[in-house]
């Protein structure tokens, strides 16, 4: 089986669990912490996760999912109302105790100022301040007249700072890079 149908076999695995998420996601209505970012989040985590194997997928792709949903409670302190949002989530679906444990550390301390204890929480906390350069992110905040002064604060300094990961880093040199192209078409009206 390769890395993609291993990841599609867990997302099916835990399919009612994902979806919870992905209502929860609906109605959280900051566009910087929109479902689609929630989508990206699964994404640059699925990219992450083929270059470091030793990772459990199975949590990483979980965490992705509900990193944010507390959002739909409160911004300052999300990262833990979600990892206790999902552990309630998993005892109500009758997950096992120590899965419930490993997605609840991959999930609360992935604000930017935090520091996550396990290889799982570094990815997701590295995937999540990826997007702060995604192009779907950026679209989704211009269309809805949204501010950049946070973001843009960070940008000198979210690679060496924010990023624990070297294949995070990779990752997103190639994003800024596209963000910038983007970016630059937006200015001088070329269409992509």
């Amino acid at each position: 089986m390769n890395h993609k149908q291993e990841l599609e076999q867990i997302e099916t695995k835990h399919q009612i669990l994902l979806q919870k998420a992905i209502e929860f996601m609906q109605q959280v209505t900051d566009p910087k912490h929109s479902l689609s970012h929630m989508e990206a989040i699964v994404n640059y985590t699925k990219e992450i996760l083929e270059k470091i194997p030793e990772a459990d997928p199975e949590v990483c792709l979980i965490a992705a999912y509900w990193h944010d949903v507390g959002r739909i409670v409160q911004e300052k302190g999300h990262a833990e109302i979600s990892a206790e949002m999902l552990q309630t989530e998993m005892k109500n679906l009758n997950y096992n105790e120590e899965l419930i444990e490993k997605c609840y550390l991959a999930i609360y301390k992935h604000s930017w100022k935090e520091n996550p204890e396990t290889l799982e929480g570094k990815i997701i906390r590295d995937a999540d301040k990826i997007d702060f350069v995604g192009i779907g992110r950026w679209k989704e905040c211009i269309e809805t007249n949204c501010r950049f002064s946070k973001i843009l604060k960070l940008l000198p300094t979210m690679r060496k700072e924010l990023l624990k990961l070297d294949c995070s880093r990779e990752i997103f040199d190639r994003e800024i890079a596209n963000l910038i192209v983007y970016l630059h078409n937006q200015v001088f009206g070329i269409e992509e």
